[in-house]
Parts: C-alpha cells; sequence; structure tokens
C-alpha cells in the first residue's frame, strides 16, 4: 500500500529545467507537451476531458540517476530523487475533480510531488514499486514530481497523470502470488449433470472498489476487489465444459482467471446475473472474482458451479424422467410429409442454457424431465425435429450420442434442427418458450430431411390467438384526420386475457382479447403521423392492425405506457387492440394524436 508524508522544505524554482525524458502520451485527451520558452524547460498540459465518459491520462517515461536524497522535499521521505531540475512538470490547465499521479518501475522506492502551492507531498511506493498520490479538488497549476530509488540508481520508470488512480493490474498484470486467501475458501469442483450445481458461497458479500477492465483487452466491465480472489475453484481432472456464475439483487460482473492466466469476463448471463462457460477446461486452479456493474456500495451474493452451462436454475436434468408428452418410434412412412409426434403445453420455468448443450441456446423450459422422446430404430441420412405453435418457441434436441442441438426461430417464430447422418437411438427432445414463464400449445413433429413446415398447424391451449378485425369493437369506431380539431381521449376497462400477444410480430408483449378489437380509427389521407398511445393502471400493452394488414406492438413507451407511432399511416381502418402485460386487464385511457401524447389517465368515465 502506498504511504505518504508531507512537508514544506524547498521551494520550487522560477525556472524549471528540463523533464529527464518524455515519451509521447498516453491516450492524450487533453493533454499536450508545450514549450516553455527561453528557459529551455517544457511542461506536459493536463486538464478535465470534454467528454465524461473518455478517460484523461498522460504518460511520460522518466529516466537518469538517483542522487539527491528525497528528504530534502519532505522530512522522512525515502530514497534518492534526481535533481530538482529534472523533475517532471505538469500544467494544470483547469480545475479537475480528481487528478492522480502514478510511478511506477522496478526499484522505485518514493514520489514526491510539488503542488503549486508550495507544498510537497512524499508517496512511498509498495513491494511492487508502485507510487500513488491522488489528489480531489485540484486547483490549476504547476505540479512537479521527481521519483526515488536507492542512491546511485538508474531510474528506468512509467510516470502517469490521469483523472483516476491507474490499477497495478494494469501496469503489472494480475499478480496471483501476492494474493490473500480467497474471500469465500477453496473448492474442488464436484458438480455434475446428476447432481446438479455444487454451491460455492451463500451470502458473500460484494467488494466493488478497483476497475476490471484491465483484466481484458475484451470487454471486462464493473468492479471488484484485486487483494484476493472471491474464490478459487480447483478442477482435479480435464472437463469438456463447465461454469461458473453467481446471482444477486444487484447488477454483478464477473472474471474468471484459468490455470494457464487467460481471463473470461462476463457480465449478463442471465438477466442480471453473470455467468462464465469454460470450455475444453484444463486441470488446476480457477480464481473467481465477482464484482459490480457500478462502483462502491455493498450486496450479497451467491456464487455456483456446474458442469455444463450455468444452472441458474437448481432443477436437476433428469433424462430418465418420464417424458410429459409421451414417446413415440419414428415412422419412415410418415415422416415423408411430418410426423406428427405430440401435442403439448409449454412449460417455461428453467433457462435453456441449464442443459450442457455446447452452444447458446436462448430462452427457457423444464429440464426436470424431457417432453417428448423420439426412439429411432435405424439410422438415417438425415432427418429433423421442430415444433409449431402460436408462442414463440424454442427447442432442444439430445441425440442418442449425448451431442446436443438448440434452436430459436428456424421458421418465423418456430423452432427446428435437423441432423445429419443421424444414429439410431432415443431422441430427448426439450420444447421451451423464448419467455420465461409463457404458456401455450404446441405441435412437435419429425421428418425425413429438413423441416416440412407447410404441413404444420400451431398447437392448441392458452397461447396466441388470431386477430378477428372484422368483429364488432367493443368501444366503437371513430374518424381521425388532419382536421381534427380535438384529439380523441377514451376511457374504458382493459378485458383480463391468458391470450399471448408474444410472437405476433415486432414488440409484441402480454396478453390482449384477440376475437375483437377494443377500437377501430378510420384514419384519412393526410396524416404526418398517427399516434396510437394508452395510459393505465397496469402494465399495459397495445397491438394494431393497419389497413394493409401490418402488425404495430408496443409495450413501454412511456415508462409502462404503450404507444405506437406511424409514421405517414396510409387511410384505412387501424384495429387496436388494448390489454396488459400480466393480463389481469385495468381501467385505462386511450388517445389518438399526432403531436406528443399526453401521458395522464382521465378518471371520469
Amino acid at each position: 500500500m502506498t504511504k505518504f508524508i508531507s512537508g514544506r522544505f524547498k521551494g520550487v524554482g522560477g525556472g524549471v529545467a528540463a523533464v529527464a525524458a518524455l515519451s509521447l502520451p498516453v491516450l492524450p485527451i487533453t493533454a499536450a507537451a508545450q514549450s516553455e520558452g527561453a528557459a529551455g524547460g517544457f511542461a506536459i498540459e493536463v486538464g478535465p476531458s470534454i467528454d465524461p465518459y473518455l478517460p484523461v491520462r498522460v504518460g511520460a517515461r522518466v529516466f537518469g540517476e538517483a542522487s539527491e536524497p528525497a528528504s530534502g522535499f519532505v522530512r522522512g521521505c525515502q530514497g534518492f530523487v534526481l535533481p530538482e531540475s529534472a523533475g517532471a512538470v505538469f500544467e494544470v490547465t483547469e480545475e479537475m475533480a480528481t487528478l492522480a499521479f502514478t510511478g511506477a518501475a522496478e526499484g522505485l522506492a518514493s514520489m514526491v510531488l510539488g503542488t503549486p502551492d508550495g507544498l510537497f507531498q512524499c508517496a512511498l511506493a509498495d513491494e511492487r514499486g508502485l507510487a500513488v498520490v491522488n489528489m480531489a479538488g485540484v486547483a490549476p497549476g504547476r505540479y512537479s514530481v521527481w521519483l526515488g530509488a536507492a542512491e546511485g540508481a538508474q531510474i528506468d520508470a512509467r510516470l502517469f497523470a490521469s483523472d483516476s488512480v491507474i490499477s497495478a493490474i494494469e501496469i503489472f498484470g494480475l499478480d496471483m502470488a501476492h494474493m490473500g486467501e480467497p474471500r469465500v475458501g477453496r473448492h474442488v469442483f464436484s458438480a455434475s449433470l446428476e447432481s446438479g450445481r455444487q454451491e460455492l458461497a451463500s451470502g458473500a458479500i460484494v467488494s466493488a472498489v478497483s476497475e476490471m477492465r484491465p483484466l481484458s483487452p475484451d470487454y471486462c466491465p464493473g468492479y471488484t476487489n484485486f487483494d484476493a480472489a472471491d474464490a478459487v475453484l480447483t478442477l482435479d481432472a480435464e472437463i469438456d465444459r463447465f461454469s461458473v456464475f453467481a446471482t444477486s439483487q444487484r447488477d454483478l460482473t464477473m472474471a474468471v482467471v484459468q490455470p494457464d492466466g487467460a481471463v473470461i469476463c462476463n457480465d449478463d448471463a442471465f438477466e442480471l446475473h453473470p455467468g462464465v462457460v469454460i470450455d475444453r477446461a484444463q486441470a488446476g486452479d480457477y480464481h473467481v472474482f465477482v464484482g459490480a456493474y457500478s462502483q462502491g456500495g455493498t450486496a450479497s451474493f451467491d456464487l455456483f458451479a456446474s458442469e455444463g452451462g450455468p444452472a441458474f436454475s437448481n432443477a436437476i436434468l433428469d433424462l430418465d424422467a418420464a417424458p410429459r408428452a409421451g414417446s413415440a418410434l419414428f415412422d419412415m412412412d410418415a415422416a415423408g410429409q411430418g410426423q406428427l409426434l405430440a401435442a403439448g403445453q409449454v412449460s417455461a420455468v428453467d433457462p435453456m442454457a441449464s442443459l450442457a448443450t455446447g452452444n447458446y441456446c436462448p430462452g427457457y423450459t423444464d429440464i426436470s424431465a424431457p417432453d417428448f422422446v423420439m426412439t429411432m430404430d435405424q439410422a438415417q441420412p438425415m432427418i429433423s425435429l421442430y415444433a409449431r405453435s402460436e408462442t414463440d418457441l424454442v427447442l432442444a434436441v439430445r441425440a442418442p450420442d449425448g451431442t446436443w442441438l438448440c434452436n430459436d426461430d428456424n421458421y418465423q417464430l418456430n423452432p427446428g434442427v435437423t441432423l445429419q447422418e443421424a444414429q439410431a437411438g432415443d431422441y430427448h427432445v426439450f420444447v421451451g418458450s423464448y419467455h420465461t414463464g409463457a404458456m401455450g400449445g404446441y405441435n412437435l413433429y419429425a421428418s425425413m430431411g429438413a423441416p416440412n413446415w407447410q404441413e404444420t398447424q400451431g398447437g392448441g391451449g392458452s397461447g396466441l390467438g388470431v386477430l378477428d378485425i372484422t368483429a364488432e369493437p367493443a368501444i366503437g369506431r371513430i374518424g381521425f384526420g388532419p382536421d381534427t380539431q380535438i384529439d380523441p381521449r377514451i376511457i374504458f376497462d382493459i378485458e383480463a386475457s391468458q391470450t399471448e400477444a408474444f410472437g405476433m410480430g415486432p414488440g409484441c408483449a402480454g396478453f390482449i382479447t384477440p376475437e375483437r378489437p377494443d377500437l377501430v380509427i378510420n384514419a384519412e389521407a393526410g396524416l404526418p403521423q398517427l399516434m396510437v398511445y394508452m395510459a393505465s393502471e397496469a402494465d399495459g400493452t397495445l397491438v394494431i392492425s393497419g389497413p394493409d394488414g401490418q402488425i404495430y406492438c408496443n409495450d413501454d413507451f412511456e415508462q409502462l405506457n404503450p404507444g405506437v407511432m406511424i409514421p405517414n399511416a396510409p387511410a384505412g381502418d387501424y384495429s387496436v387492440f388494448a390489454g396488459t402485460y400480466s393480463g389481469t386487464g385495468g381501467l385505462a385511457t386511450l388517445g389518438v394524436t399526432i403531436a406528443a401524447p399526453q401521458w395522464v389517465m382521465d378518471r371520469e368515465h
């Protein structure tokens, strides 16, 4: 840890001589070298960034012989510094909220900083040779820096001026040997698909102190504490794939340092929970750092490991459980046009990532049992398994050799997988939904060759319905055109429904009553735009069918209130279907305008 000593021993001369050496600025956001004229010296300008999202950082290379005692500047300061005339000079052009000087070199003993008010500070370097002075409320003016080492030593050091402290990791790398014992202990990996996930920590505390960015040249967001890893997980033997992941009420991030030193980072593997997946994992120690997306604050987290993908659900995959929709033999004759294997109901409670698919597998299913098991008594050159529904489905299939295939949208919002050189044996099929908790019926098919979507139909149940734009609207019909003087605003009750809008079109969400529209708007020609919006007590949603058959949807245009804006709206009827995200219904105000919506509810019918 850097130690500070301050004092006032030596004044700064009016003409400072040349710096020992200067390199080109590193990330020169607001910094540049500037000549000082007749004296032959120069100063490095540094000031606030013009872009608050870009850091300020300028770097110099300082070298020369350590010849003058640092204690001549500040009593008790250790080491010897370059001559007073060889100090590195920085000109702060404007007031800065924070400014840090960081010096780093092997054998560095100290840093002396002279400030515009004539005071001096001494920062003692740590065992790595890192010395830091960090200041707040920094006034404009000239700041001089001298680096110290043993008497007579040849200093060759890096010196930075920046608006935030530069991490030692960025300069020296991650030194695992100097870290303390892991905060939640050391563990030997013992998770399996049969036993489920392994708990590494419960109720551990996040320490969001230092940036994780220096860990990887790729994206590595968030903040953690590098005085120790949160956990060390040991693999006794190589494994094809395993995962480490964490859950919390806070937005977490994670980095895992592998035995070979490679680093993998993650932010949001599932919702705001991080998870790192390691393929072809070698035996050895894996150092796990859990952080938070934002700096500071505290929160608790639980840490887990699992075989395969991150098992964010605690459910255990059971391939031997009775399949929910049954089992059947693959029928070559029926599969010529598409064999209907089963009609079932979607169960979307566990992340598909809980399955050891070996690749990205979106959505949710129920891994406690397969939905269907298809048995093939002889190998085939090519087969397909696919599902059709009015719900946005996902599909995962485990082949007899243990390999997995996964798909989201093979045809529209319907999934399908194709297997080349398909083996004889059992195929375990998991049908799920892209959205957690979604419901609906599906039909599952098998075919020789590619999926035959033309011979399929969606399953029954409480899935998405068909919009009946011919039915008489519940509220009525209104006209709206460029000459409409008063924008219509209608108070009504949204009907409760369990018929999904998910999958009807881009942005469609929630539950609506598709049997009839709530309102039909007859739009006249010449509208520059048509804005239909709704303010409600519940989290509302809108589905609108235009005169050309195009579907327009929105869930949250303004906070939880939906709005659909159609530029240059074609003339004709717009059928408006109003709903809520949860299907509960509620009181609402529906408005139509070509201007800015009024996001308030009217309270009287």
